[in-house]
């Protein structure tokens, strides 16, 4: 009996991952589907077209759309680790004026929910003349103030020691943090990059204002106007694979960073 609750949530837990499953089979069967079979309420198609994962690059330009997704993620992803690492660095370690109300402030950014400063934003990106192009894409996603709050909590937890006897030695802060404080934080700076990742990836609203011509377009965009496009059933194979294929890089990336990631958070929330 004793045992119970945790074979409750072992069971909770399995019955939650075979209906995430389930939708990721139900869109693998859809996309391999002769169009005609979509809707006819048939799980197993008769004819398996794994040609259909050609039909979004040859009909639309979805591999414009996976590489502007790609260039876009991987920079916000980037810039984020460095930044919030910085930032998280200084709230943590080094003891100056107006520390935590600094910190308070960015905790409060929290509150602010992002269509609330999209309109001055957009201002902003607009008189540098970075509309439809990269720098817009990026450079006002590349900071956040959960990955602050998130490693400024990871490196609470390192000892001072360490970093004072660093010191000790003659090292300077850029050494301290790049030799000492750096490799403590593999987990959560994966933690951190699998957050971003996954969400700039899925990001719609910023990439559709800034992004409207097809040489920036990201793939949430890009699959919306596939969507409008398409015509009845015979287009929803299409959809599907194309669904698929922009699945496919964030669940990989979990897949590598899993184990990093759960060490991670837990280091975060002081876990041991």
């Amino acid at each position: 009996m004793r045992h119970a609750p945790r074979h409750l949530r072992l069971a909770l837990l399995t019955a939650g991952g075979l209906v995430f499953a389930a939708v990721f089979v139900y869109a693998v069967l859809a996309a391999v589907k002769p169009p005609e079979e979509v809707l006819g309420g048939r799980l197993w198609p008769s004819e398996w077209r794994w040609s259909n994962f050609k039909l979004p690059f040859e009909q639309t330009q979805f591999a414009t759309y996976y590489r502007n997704s790609i260039v876009v993620g991987v920079s916000v992803t980037a810039l984020n680790v460095v930044t919030c690492t910085l930032a998280g660095y200084s709230f943590a370690k080094f003891d100056y004026r107006g520390r935590d109300v600094l910190f308070f402030i960015v905790l409060a950014t929290l509150m602010i929910p992002l269509e609330v400063i999209y309109v001055p934003l957009y201002a902003l990106v607009y008189k540098l003349g970075w509309v439809n192009s990269f720098w817009g894409l990026i450079v006002p996603s590349g900071t956040s103030a959960f990955g602050i709050f998130l490693m400024r909590q990871s490196m609470a937890a390192v000892p001072d020691e360490l970093i004072h006897a660093a010191r000790i030695d003659g090292a300077g802060e850029w050494r301290i943090l790049r030799s000492v404080v750096a490799p403590l934080m593999i987990s959560p700076m994966a933690a951190l990059a699998l957050f971003i990742f996954m969400a700039n990836w899925d990001s719609h609203l910023w990439p559709l204002l800034i992004g409207s011509d097809a040489a920036h377009t990201t793939l949430p965009v890009g699959l919306a106007a596939m969507q409008a496009d398409s015509l009845g059933s015979s287009g929803i194979p299409m959809l599907m694979a194309a669904a698929v294929l922009a699945l496919l890089p964030t669940l990989v990336l979990f897949l590598v960073l899993q184990r990093k990631f759960v060490e991670g958070v837990s280091m975060t929330a002081g876990i041991k």
